[in-house]
């Protein structure tokens, strides 16, 4: 009986790392999307063209690209579809888990249709925003339902140095500002996905100088739980947001070339991802 829990257990926790990574790739191939100005390379949702599910040769390129992103979408569905049923059959499962993967399942589903409305309203750049912003959602409720299969036996707990308990929780919060500004600043400059896309109308100058702000005091806030906390997870979240400021700055200076635009994006995701990690590590502690 230990074997068979042990062996759904490993199953489940196997499921919700694929999980994660199909959700972080799926973020660099809408990014491609929108880099590449296919956007709209499928002109209309959920087929691709008024007469073909599927791409055409007409569609060039750009219908390939669109159309390949929304096939892994239904492949990024079907992988957490399968976590769902691994951790279901996890019997010692802790509680929360099988709520939070269906949670995912939900998410990934909205996403479709999100994605779906994109093209419909032919990439306004609020709706993209929200785009970006759930999937970043799902990459940090996967990441908390892959600790807790992984730990358990870990049960919630309340840091005793009032310093680490309240840094920590500013984290996400100064991450999602960062996060926000981020899109208002991609949503008024190019790479729109298509040329013809509406853009926000914002000041890309001004707002690029308060996202750079914004990263700033979110490193600054990093490096001090890294100075308190002093552990692993805390160093992989400022390695990791470091290298993301510096391929910032690059492509800022460079006028946004695809290649480093695209690692941003992806940069972006690993921020959250390591910043998940970092705060369910600190609130969750082995009995």
């Amino acid at each position: 009986m230990n074997a068979v829990r042990l062996s759904t257990g490993r199953s489940a926790s196997a499921a919700g790392v694929a999980a994660l990574v199909a959700n972080v790739l799926i973020v660099l191939t809408g990014a491609l999307v929108r880099l590449t100005g296919s956007g709209l390379g499928c002109p209309t949702w959920p087929t691709c063209t008024g007469d073909s599910f599927v791409t055409t040769p007409e569609m060039g390129l750009h219908g390939v690209v669109e159309f390949g992103n929304r096939v892994l979408g239904i492949v990024v569905g079907l992988v957490v579809l399968v976590l769902v049923v691994a951790v279901a059959r996890h019997r010692s499962r802790p509680a929360k888990t099988l709520p939070l993967a269906i949670g995912v399942l939900v998410g990934v589903g909205l996403q479709g249709l999100i994605g779906g409305l994109s093209v419909r309203v032919a990439l306004a750049p609020e709706v993209v925003a929200v785009h970006f912003l759930v999937s970043m959602v799902l990459v940090a409720a996967l990441v908390v339902l892959v600790d807790l299969l992984a730990r358990p036996q870990a049960a919630p707990r309340v840091p005793v140095d009032r310093r680490v308990r309240w840094s920590v929780t500013a984290l996400p919060v100064a991450l999602t500002a960062t996060l926000v500004l981020g899109t208002l600043v991609t949503g008024s400059g190019p790479h729109a996905g298509d040329e013809d896309a509406r853009r926000f109308g914002f000041d890309a100058a001004a707002l690029t100088s308060a996202h750079a702000i914004a990263v700033v005091v979110l490193v600054a806030l990093q490096i001090g739980v890294l100075a308190l906390v002093r552990n692993r997870a805390a160093l992989a979240l400022v390695a990791v947001s470091v290298a993301q400021g510096v391929v910032g700055s690059v492509q800022s200076a460079l006028a946004l070339p695809v290649p480093l635009v695209a690692a941003h994006v992806v940069t972006a995701a690993l921020v959250v991802a390591a910043t998940a990690h970092l705060v369910v590590r600190t609130f969750r502690a082995r009995a």
